[in-house]
């Protein structure tokens, strides 16, 4: 007969994988997602607490795909539209990520910042959570969704840069590639995270856009973002406004800032590129990637030309 010990380490779940992403702290799975514990309990007073409101609007993203750029096009675009009216703060005096929340930082996190009743309408939030993670009313509320995404070789790159910059660490890129492969990132697996919101898009009121596409056409996806959203805007002056040039110089000119996540304000701002993946990455690896993209998402109509094959010419 089994002793109590040894049924206690027959059903005990196996301890977490030691990620060498896991430098600020250890993840655990939760509904498929990798995240820190105290995300997980925001995740669960957001669906408890968080009623949207018809005329939210939620910029979501997997980490290193472009957030700080989409808070600021949103932003500029409400900012300068004539059919809707808001008092948004202007980007001259805050970093983009001042000018919109995370749900599960600054309003549903252990100490949240923000009284969310507070915020003016349009309301607007961001979030790294999957789709799944958010309220079921979210799709029902008229609250309006726009998920920003990129190329997983320059996401990886991205985020690799930001987790040796900001903790000093030296992850090589061997080791970070191999565990973003499996997932095992912040908020990973890529490629689940991606899927969920492009099998939403459209008919749950999710506006699904890729950093290519605004790199190479960022007149028509802003003006594709304004309509979206309902809004008549000054496309050309959101655009330039917005550009990565004028975004990094605002963040350089107002010195040492210091974001909630302990990252300062200008390692949001690296290159700003598409492709920089060919700087660091061998064939081997792009196939990798490509031959996981196919597995994860056959049979939904996504694969890596939805980004237009721009980071593999």
């Amino acid at each position: 007969m089994d002793t109590p010990q040894q049924h206690e380490d027959v059903i005990s779940p196996p301890p977490p994988p030691q990620a060498k992403w896991w430098v600020d702290g250890q993840r655990i799975r939760h509904k498929g997602f990798w995240f820190k514990p105290e995300f997980i309990t925001a995740t669960e007073a957001i669906r408890a607490h968080y009623t949207p409101l018809p005329s939210d609007i939620i910029l979501a993203s997997f980490p290193k795909t472009g957030t700080t750029w989409l808070k600021a096009l949103t932003s500029s675009i409400l900012r300068h539209s004539s059919t809707i009216h808001n008092n948004h703060d202007h980007m001259d005096n805050l970093n983009p990520h001042e000018l919109v929340p995370f749900l599960e930082i600054e309003l549903f996190g252990e100490t949240p910042s923000k009284d969310i009743t507070k915020i003016t309408s349009p309301r607007v939030f961001n979030t790294h959570l999957p789709l799944s993670f958010l309220p079921d009313t979210l799709k029902t509320s008229g609250s309006k969704v726009i998920y920003i995404t990129r190329h997983p070789a320059d996401t990886f790159v991205s985020l690799w840069h930001l987790y040796n910059n900001k903790f000093g660490t030296e992850i090589s890129i061997q080791e970070a590639f191999d565990d973003f492969c499996k997932g095992l990132v912040p908020a990973g697996p890529y490629f689940d995270h991606v899927l969920e919101f492009w099998e939403a898009r459209d008919q749950d009121r999710v506006l699904f856009v890729t950093y290519e596409d605004l790199k190479g056409k960022p007149e028509e996806n802003v003006k594709r973002i304004a309509d979206f959203l309902g809004c008549e805007t000054m496309v050309e002056k959101v655009v330039e406004e917005c550009s990565f040039e004028n975004l990094r110089n605002a963040s350089k000119e107002r010195g040492e800032g210091v974001h909630w996540s302990g990252t300062k304000y200008d390692m949001f701002f690296r290159k700003g590129v598409v492709g920089d993946w060919k700087n660091h990455l061998t064939q081997e690896m792009m196939k990798e990637l490509e031959d996981i993209a196919d597995m994860k998402w056959s049979g939904s109509g996504l694969d890596l030309n939805i980004f237009n094959n721009s980071a593999s010419q």
